[in-house]
């Protein structure tokens, strides 16, 4: 199965739910982030518009923080979804804990480089780029019920896609904050959920079996 491998139209239109659910945490969490509120992004959108409503929050619980939990809310939605449609079935108390701490660090990564960027834009990239890497591995660990911080084998098929759909992001998201054109972040967030879709397919049997011919 290649990584451009269409999964089918049903887990299609997953891959365009959970996309749409990150897209909606990251402009409310940028817009927050950089000193607005959530109506400068959701007010002309009729379906979202009840979001703005959660603006009256922000002085309560703080900028960073209502930004970073308004981020994790969607995020953790995404992942949940996306956990479900991979294996088949519900996720289990203990699958929760793994999503939950993953979403957390997900939404600390996004943060991070954020405050990254005026630092050292070199940096930013370098971080965002190897720290979503390891989110997304052990995202990939989850949904296959393996150990949190299993890594793939560096020659290995899994190891290859996981670094693909991670520049896909990074790229859609650098030309997204950079230039504020949300149809980059639009793209590269479609095509990391779909090859991430395919990557959690590849098992490690087929990675042994790969290495061997």
């Amino acid at each position: 199965m290649g990584f451009f491998h269409f999964p089918g139209l049903a887990h299609f239109l997953v891959v365009l739910i959970v996309t749409s659910l990150e897209i909606v945490g990251l402009m409310g969490w940028l817009a927050v982030a950089t000193g607005k509120g959530l109506d400068s992004v959701f007010g002309n959108l009729a379906i979202l518009s009840s979001l703005n409503q959660l603006d009256q929050f922000i002085p309560t619980i703080g900028r960073a923080r209502f930004a970073s939990i308004f981020l994790g809310f969607f995020l953790l939605m995404e992942h949940i979804i996306a956990q479900m449609d991979q294996t088949g079935r519900g996720i289990s108390g203990r699958e929760f804990t793994e999503i939950l701490s993953f979403t957390s660090l997900e939404a600390v990564i996004w943060t991070v480089w954020l405050l990254l960027i005026p630092v050292n834009g070199v940096l930013a990239i370098v971080f965002f780029l190897g720290s979503l890497f390891v989110e997304h591995q052990i995202t990939d660990n989850v949904k296959k019920g393996l150990p949190f911080l299993h890594f793939a084998r560096l020659d290995g098929k899994l190891f290859r896609g996981l670094v693909l759909f991670t520049i896909f992001e990074v790229v859609g998201a650098v030309v997204w904050v950079a230039q504020g054109r949300l149809i980059a972040l639009a793209l590269g967030s479609t095509l990391e959920h779909y090859v991430a879709r395919n990557v959690g397919q590849i098992t490690e049997k087929d990675e042994l079996r790969s290495s061997t011919q």
